[in-house]
């Protein structure tokens, strides 16, 4: 991805590539009017946008690769900050294209799937009644029968043991939960200025 001048930001001015929040349904023909256009991933003209693709290229995918681009595609997913080598996003370098040709990595553009950290500050526990035996059959645990002279092999009785109860072992789980993890949230449609 080529490196774009960034453009000179006048006070009170909102600058073409500027992401807002729309509270309202979008009216792509009225928004269009007003120099906005709706981020849903559509492919669009480089000629036509020639502004908005001067500022953020193919960031977001490259369209047909000569003379369309894609615009953001912000629809059910959350934005975040670019990392910019701060470390706060562990998985920045892993991050891959949100269309073909798009930015990777710790770049504008890039995009992250689903991920769950380990808690930290309240870490899962099980509670004590988790512990438990384990039977082990045909496992003698008293007396068995003395071998016969000249067989190689004692007899033994019928029976179980356990093993111990300190309840040192794990088990899967492979249920429950929700199909996704998330803060408390609105939805809103977002738009992108692609002329002054």
């Amino acid at each position: 991805m080529s490196t774009l001048n960034k453009p000179t930001v006048p006070v009170g001015t909102l600058v073409v590539g500027a992401v807002v929040p729309y509270g309202a349904t979008v009216n792509e023909e009225a928004i269009r009017a007003q120099g906005w256009l709706f981020c849903n991933g559509n492919t669009v003209s480089r000629t036509e946008y020639a502004g908005l693709f001067a500022v953020i290229g193919t960031a977001h995918g490259a369209g047909d690769g000569t003379s369309t681009f894609n615009l953001p595609d912000y629809r059910g997913i959350f934005l975040r900050g670019v990392d910019n080598g701060q470390h706060r996003d562990p998985d920045a370098a892993g991050r891959t294209a949100s269309n073909s040709g798009g930015a990777i990595g710790d770049n504008v553009g890039s995009m992250e799937r689903y991920a769950t950290a380990l808690p930290v500050a309240s870490p899962f526990t099980t509670s004590m009644d988790g512990e438990h035996t384990h039977t082990i059959a045909h496992v003698p645990h008293d007396n068995s029968s003395y071998a016969v002279a000249g067989n190689y092999q004692a007899i033994w009785n019928s029976g179980f043991a356990y093993t111990a109860n300190a309840g040192v072992h794990m088990h899967t789980v492979d249920s429950g939960g929700d199909a996704e993890s998330r803060p408390v949230n609105t939805y809103v449609n977002y738009i992108i200025k692609f002329q002054g």
